[in-house]
């Protein structure tokens, strides 16, 4: 599974969908950056990465602190390290989120944009990052692929890999039974404008655009 994720996220890179990828997540990556309340000295771990955008923006608050950037595909972590040469306090890695090759309490923070759902084995990934979480850690976690957000369910046969489509329940089950304590879920809006048309090719229709950000 390994191999299919970096085989097709490596084409991803070379088709330059990192930057769109940043286009289509800031909006809502920014508000759950926010709610992590990153102190400056923080140790933070990404995962993910991708293009490494929320690397770079973590980093910009943990300015004493460090930033660490995985992903399984290697041409992104190829881009993410080259677009941040100029922060002395990110590093990026080729790695899988089921193996952190990290030690016990390693980090303080870790956060995951839209890449939870592509974990063959989710329960093993939440293990590892409670392991590498101080006893105190927080871990902010987005993903808009999930059961009870209907327009989102087409992406399962889109995607050329395969993904988990789980409900909030489930999510929340699996990350309790991980270890994580305090666990919370709320929805985050994105608050770009709507197109006045929409001829993308994510969704059907601007309806179900809209039936998505509503969800």
């Amino acid at each position: 599974m390994d191999e299919r994720l970096r085989t097709e996220f490596n084409e991803w890179a070379r088709a330059g969908k990192g930057e769109s990828m940043e286009r289509g997540h800031r909006p809502v990556g920014e508000q759950a950056i926010e709610l992590m309340q990153l102190p400056a000295t923080a140790r933070v771990l990404d995962l993910g990465c991708g293009s490494g955008w929320a690397t770079r923006l973590m980093a910009e608050k943990a300015e004493d602190g460090r930033v660490v950037g995985i992903d399984i595909s290697d041409e992104m972590v190829q881009l993410a390290s080259e677009t941040s040469a100029s922060f002395d306090n990110v590093e990026f890695h080729v790695a899988s989120a089921e193996r952190l090759p990290f030690g016990d309490r390693e980090f303080t923070h870790a956060f995951s944009m839209e890449s939870l759902y592509y974990y063959e084995d989710m329960r093993s990934a939440l293990k590892e990052i409670t392991r590498v979480l101080d006893h105190r850690g927080v871990f902010v976690c987005v993903v808009d692929l999930y059961q009870e957000n209907r327009p989102s369910h087409q992406w399962v046969e889109q995607l050329k890999v395969p993904v988990q489509l789980l409900s909030i329940a489930e999510y929340r089950s699996l990350f309790e039974e991980a270890g994580f304590r305090n666990v919370k879920d709320r929805r985050l809006y994105d608050p770009a404008p709507l197109p006045e048309g929409y001829s993308g090719s994510t969704f059907r229709s601007l309806e179900e655009l809209i039936e998505y950000r509503q969800a």
